[in-house]
């Protein structure tokens, strides 16, 4: 596999975690006992389709040919397929389990993002990933707070 199939399978991969992502919320604002809970997590869920949207366009303007990464063991050091890995959730999982599990995906998918714009040699397609990136630490900071407002409300 050449440097550009390993980004494409990146920015493959990234595409079905935004749907995995969507599915997420989408149950978890279901199961919420918290009306607030629930339509944020909507709200979260809606916006993982924006974000997969986003990628499939830039997939499609070949974002996957502006990435300035010489070689694919230069690539693999990197070890951007850490940022993407599944943290499962049972039948049983708690509410603060799940949102536990949210915060870690948006914080994971923030740092994956930020690395792709680091690595996008396109200003437009960098830009993609930036925004990318800031809507995840976004997402990231609205579920702590609701975390925060939820199971540590005296601090």
């Amino acid at each position: 596999m050449n440097v550009q199939q390993t980004f494409e399978k990146l920015v493959s991969l990234a595409i079905q975690r935004e749907d995995e992502s969507y599915e997420f919320y989408m149950k978890a604002a279901k199961d919420s006992e918290f009306k607030p809970s629930a339509k944020l997590l909507k709200d979260l869920a809606h916006q993982e389709e924006i974000h997969k949207k986003k990628l499939q366009s830039a997939q499609k303007e070949g974002v996957c040919q502006t990435f300035k990464c010489g070689t694919v063991e230069e690539l693999e050091k990197m070890d951007l397929s850490r940022y993407l890995v599944d943290i499962p959730l049972v039948p049983s999982s708690t509410s603060q389990e799940v949102l536990i599990v949210a915060i870690k995906r948006e914080a994971a998918a923030h740092s994956f993002y930020k690395s792709l714009s680091e690595l996008t040699g396109s200003g437009k397609h960098r830009s993609v990933f930036e925004i990318l990136a800031k809507e995840e630490q976004a997402h990231k900071d609205r579920l702590q707070n609701m975390y925060d407002d939820i199971f540590q409300p005296d601090m």
